[in-house]
């Protein structure tokens, strides 16, 4: 029989001994599975992150429409309003023009002179003008925010506003490229009558520039020519329907139209020197497409 070792055995050699077995034994075992089942779990953690990042930008997407979907109703609802003032105006305008109208028929129907009848029927001339006026701007007018506004290459509104348009006896320069506006489908219809106030009232005009610059949280976009400007006292005056300049519809048309989706016009020229209209748009309503 043997005799029980008097030396203490070194207990910490045993268990390493014991621990590396189980080690071995595991690695050997289940090391492989292990492995497949971190790399699993990799793959989905991966998977996961993606659809995470999809989901951040669906929400800027969603985000982004709302806000569009919000600016295209209040756009509406402004052109509802400023659509039922016009109706309004125009028919206070008809009705008040047709009763001077009928007023100077009267007169020279009751006259027996000839030379007063004659008189009379000159008079008769300005209402006439002033209705075929105010029908032919509600004309051009009902057909603003019939369509909701939308995102527009400002270089390409002017692009077809100008091909209605003869200029070509104007040396031009245009710097547009990349500026885009949330705007009414009517925008080129505002340049339009922009570019046919330049050739129709800027006496001595030779050449018009049309560019935009960034200022703070803003963009400007402005059209100014070299002819001899806009009189002072006349400046608020051209955007009005009722100013008494015979052809201020289309200025006041390209605000109602620009004032669709809260963009502003204003003329800072200087008297002599050329007309210099102002276009101011809002953060939110322009962006800049660099690849443009």
């Amino acid at each position: 029989m043997k005799k029980h070792s008097e030396k203490n055995p070194d207990w910490e050699d045993q268990r390493m001994k014991i621990i590396g077995l189980g080690e071995s034994s595991i690695r050997k075992s289940y090391y492989p599975e292990l492995q497949e089942r971190l790399h699993e779990l990799e793959q989905t953690n991966a998977e996961l992150l993606d659809a995470i990042e999809e989901i951040k930008q669906k929400e800027e997407e969603l985000r982004q429409n709302y806000d569009e979907l919000r600016d295209i109703q209040s756009a509406f609802e402004l052109a509802r309003r400023k659509l039922n003032l016009l109706n309004s105006l125009t028919f206070q305008d008809v009705q008040n023009t047709l009763f001077s109208l009928r007023g100077y028929l009267t007169l020279a129907k009751e006259t027996s002179s000839e030379e007063q009848v004659q008189m009379y029927l000159d008079q008769t001339l300005s209402p006439v003008q002033k209705i075929e006026r105010v029908l032919l701007m509600a004309k051009h007018y009902q057909n603003m925010g019939i369509h909701p506004p939308k995102w527009q290459s400002v270089n390409e509104a002017y692009i077809f506003a100008v091909s209605h348009l003869d200029m070509s006896g104007y040396e031009r320069d245009i710097s547009l490229d990349g500026l885009e506006i949330f705007a009414d489908p009517l925008l080129e219809d505002a340049f339009f009558y922009m570019l046919e106030n330049i050739k129709h009232h800027s006496l001595h005009a030779t050449k018009y520039w049309f560019y935009y610059e960034t200022q703070g949280s803003e963009v400007s976009l402005i059209l100014e020519d070299n002819g001899a400007g806009i009189k002072n006292s006349q400046k608020k005056m051209i955007f009005e329907r009722n100013s008494g300049l015979m052809d201020s519809i289309g200025l006041f048309l390209v605000r109602e139209i620009l004032s669709i989706t809260k963009i502003t016009i204003c003329e800072s020229g200087k008297p002599g020197k050329g007309a210099r209209f102002v276009i101011t748009i809002p953060q939110g309503i322009y962006r800049i497409n660099e690849n443009a």
